[in-house]
């Protein structure tokens, strides 16, 4: 099997992603390796303070890992927390779910995951049946200049079971130029759930190529959270989601852009199984000469299944650039899908009815940044809910200077 993979993926090493601009992997490949400083620095940047290296279950930093715990608390419920390199090792059944939701030729990124990484990244398996209360978080820095940080990420979710998965991924400031690959495969059983939040903070030299897979199989949900903000070369991100019968997808983007980034991030939702029902929703803001690509695409294979779409977008600068990209294809009868796209300004009458309350013009646009930026998503726990309002907030001050 591995021998076959690796085939594969030797053949796709030339084969460019289907969207967002091309990265040349091996220029970022030929750089020194070492660990540098930063790893505060950087998770300050994505709000998530100082204190998150101690609760972290995986902390990796470029290629080093510098914390793999099985939390207490965790290991009490047997759940399992693994650098990847490690659960292949001790864990047999664990390459049953290597390479599966996604395919190692891809594209060139996701092959050089595997031709060129290390197996580093993060396994994390939850029982059946069990509800893991607290957050499990993980974070993923880069603190090396030209650094090719190469992660594959690995989590089940059993049946009836439970978990919030919270993952950080940034640079400290002194990081010019780097390349950020994470392939991330998600299980969630029947009957499961998985929340999962990730907010990305990079540097303006950097490329990001997430890949990432999810099968949610009866009855099962998968609630996302993504949030990316601060200047970056490009980031490129389409994960494509695999709902079966009763499955449930909620999936929420926040996408605040700047600078002459390129941004260009979407989520695929197929709707496998009767009764599957996926909702998709993102909130676009771009300044300066930022360029956003807000993609949503949902397909219906069976019947009785529902899907919306809802996509937003604020330009705040006349450079800025914002296409919203929403796509629906149904195979089956009976299947009912929508969406509703948008691109607009802040409301002059909403501006004017907060300056007659008191507020400046700064503070009346930075609420209703605020707003505009905010999606209440289900059943995440509260610090999660916290940090995510902190990021808000400080994102709708920074935009309006």
């Amino acid at each position: 099997m591995a021998d076959g993979l690796r085939e594969r993926a030797l053949r796709a090493l030339r084969r460019p992603g289907r969207y967002g601009p091309d990265v040349d992997v091996e220029e970022f490949l030929s750089a020194e390796r070492g660990r540098g400083d930063g790893a505060e620095e950087a998770l300050e940047k994505l709000g998530f303070g100082r204190d998150v290296l101690q609760r972290a279950g995986y902390v990796q930093v470029n290629e080093e890992i510098v914390r793999s715990v099985m939390l207490r608390r965790l290991e009490r419920q047997g759940v399992v927390v693994l650098p990847l390199y490690e659960a292949l090792e001790k864990l047999p059944w664990a390459r049953d779910y290597y390479w599966r939701a996604v395919p190692v030729d891809t594209d060139r990124y996701t092959a050089s995951v595997e031709v060129y990484g290390k197996r580093l990244g993060y396994f994390i398996y939850v029982p059946p049946g069990i509800r893991v209360e607290h957050p499990i978080y993980t974070c993923l820095l880069i603190t090396e200049e030209l650094e090719a940080q190469l992660v594959h990420n690995i989590v089940v979710v059993d049946e009836g079971a439970e978990a919030t998965l919270v993952t950080g991924c940034g640079v400290s400031h002194r990081v010019n130029k780097a390349l950020h690959i994470g392939v991330s495969e998600f299980y969630v059983k029947r009957g499961a759930v998985l929340r999962f939040a990730m907010i990305h903070s990079w540097g303006r030299g950097v490329h990001v190529k997430p890949r990432t897979g999810v099968v949610v199989k009866e009855g099962g949900s998968y609630i996302s959270y993504y949030l990316v903000h601060g200047p970056v070369a490009s980031v490129q991100s389409y994960p494509r989601i695999e709902l079966h019968r009763g499955a449930r997808l909620y999936s929420a983007s926040i996408i605040a852009g700047e600078g002459s980034s390129v941004y260009d991030v979407g989520t695929l939702a197929q709707l496998r199984g009767p009764g599957a029902t996926a909702e998709i929703v993102s909130r676009v803001m771009a300044r300066d000469s930022a360029r956003v690509y807000a993609r949503a695409r949902i397909e219906a294979y069976a019947p009785d299944t529902r899907g919306h779409i809802e996509c937003l977008g604020l330009p705040l600068s006349p450079r800025a650039v914002i296409e919203s990209i929403p796509e629906l294809s149904s195979n089956v009868e009976g299947a009912e899908l929508t969406h509703e796209a948008a691109i607009g300004k802040i409301a002059e009458e909403e501006l004017e009815y907060l300056m007659s309350r008191g507020f400046t013009e700064d503070e009346a646009r930075s609420l209703l940044l605020r707003g505009f930026l905010h999606i209440e998503v289900p059943g995440l726990p509260p610090q999660v809910r916290s940090l995510i309002r902190y990021v808000e907030r400080t994102l709708a001050e920074k935009a309006t200077g």
